[in-house]
């Protein structure tokens, strides 16, 4: 048993030694693959800004709890010892002097609210707050689910484009070499090989932006996922998979529910705490009623007490004349209701024109996809036509740039088009409350 533990103090210190040698002895990197839609299930979970929405909206539930706690009975006990020193209380000549002995009370109170009007409208604000804190929720539910979804059209998008860069850049390094080769055994023109390496050079470096752009999609959406940082994530939608999930004219006709919408419910909402501020400057201005009841209970008693065991206060208070400062607070805050519904009639409108705006967006971006579709696959037709006249000596290195530049620009030209209808989609489909 000696040896034994001796050879697991030895383990321990040995494995003790190699963590600390190594940092990343202890980091553990996680694989993930996700759909589109696991994406914006898993990040509505995990999503640090979805976790501080939660948070916010159960604040805002405890605190209309602590506004009608205002209005429940509240109770209190203490308790109360005198020691008067050794004081003698002298009442009448010719009488020997009493001597105050120490005295102590236990004291229970409590206190109700009959009725207190700014207590009131302050319950019915609190929850006028926590609604507007659940509909910030959902506000948020939709912007984390349109942010994810950016992501990874951005990541899809990325990576299409790089296996196309990376398919043209082989091309124009085989078509390279065989230039540098009829310029080595006297059939070809130096300048048309200097060409094809411009050409090719300016290929490379647009593949390495393109490397750089996929990294930051990918640390974009880890942390929208609230992934590690090390943790690895594989996209398992393909963006023509997303692209023939489209379907645009169906979306066009879906109504447009004004009342139902998110940023209008967060207006309605603002007006009516606007109003119920504007009431709490009247009932400002209101008298309020409350009941006291008192028990009081002597521990330690000097024989001779006035004390009253129980007593119950009914107590009313009436604010009077105090310098016109509540008339101004009921004006200011009369305004602020006036503006807010200004307010209101506003976001109204803004919403219809976001509506009307969105629409056309995702008609313009539909009839882009559709062309650039088309131009794409005849750009590609003219690049490979092209090629094969060069390879046979027909065409010139200049024209094979040229049509090389004209396949990248179309190439470029349909995905953003893709990322635009895509986009539009989802813009639509947030303001519709579809997404």
């Amino acid at each position: 048993m000696r040896k034994l533990f001796i050879w697991l103090l030895i383990t321990s210190g040995t494995l003790t030694t190699v963590q600390a040698q190594d940092p990343t002895a202890l980091t553990i990197q996680k694989s993930w693959s996700f759909s589109l839609d696991q994406a914006k299930d898993y990040a509505l979970q995990y999503n640090r800004n979805m976790k501080k929405a939660g948070l916010a909206s159960e604040q805002a539930q405890l605190a209309k709890w602590a506004a009608i706690a205002n209005y429940l009975p509240q109770t209190s006990a203490s308790m109360t010892y005198n020691n008067y020193m050794g004081t003698k209380l002298n009442l009448l000549e010719g009488i020997d002097p009493i001597e105050m002995v120490p005295t102590a009370t236990v004291t229970f109170q409590a206190t109700q609210a009959i009725f207190n009007a700014n207590v009131l409208v302050g319950i019915q604000l609190a929850e006028l707050s926590k609604q507007m804190s659940e509909n910030n929720f959902l506000q948020t539910e939709l912007s984390i689910k349109q942010s994810v979804a950016t992501a990874y059209y951005s990541i899809l998008v990325s990576e299409d484009n790089k296996r196309i860069l990376e398919k043209n850049v082989e091309n124009i390094r085989t078509l390279a070499k065989a230039t540098h080769a009829k310029v080595d055994v006297g059939i070809g023109e130096q300048i048309e090989a200097d060409q094809m390496d411009v050409t090719l050079a300016n290929l490379e470096n647009t593949l390495q932006s393109v490397n750089q752009n996929i990294e930051l999609a990918y640390n974009s959406i880890h942390l929208l996922l609230g992934l590690g940082v090390n943790d690895e994530l594989k996209l398992t939608d393909l963006l023509s998979t997303l692209t023939e999930r489209c379907n645009s004219y169906e979306l066009l006709a879906q109504p447009f529910e004004l009342e139902n919408n998110y940023d209008m419910k967060a207006s309605k909402i603002g007006l009516e705490m606007s109003k119920k501020q504007y009431d709490s400057s009247i009932a400002s201005m209101l008298p309020s009623l409350a009941a006291v009841y008192q028990h009081n209970e002597k521990v330690m008693s000097g024989g001779f007490d006035m004390t009253m065991k129980n007593t119950l206060v009914l107590s009313a208070s009436v604010p009077l004349v105090v310098g016109g400062k509540n008339a101004v607070s009921v004006k200011k805050s009369k305004l602020a209701y006036k503006s807010s519904q200004l307010d209101n009639e506003q976001a109204k409108d803004q919403l219809l024109l976001q509506e009307k705006q969105l629409r056309y967006n995702l008609k313009t971006a539909q009839t882009s996809y559709e062309l650039q579709k088309n131009n794409i696959e005849v750009s590609q037709r003219v690049f490979d036509n092209i090629t094969k006249k060069y390879e046979q000596g027909l065409s010139s290195s200049l024209e094979l740039t040229t049509a090389n530049n004209n396949l990248l620009t179309a190439q470029s030209n349909y995905i953003s088009a893709v990322m635009s209808l895509l986009n539009a989609q989802d813009s639509l489909k947030k303001l519709l409350g579809l997404l």
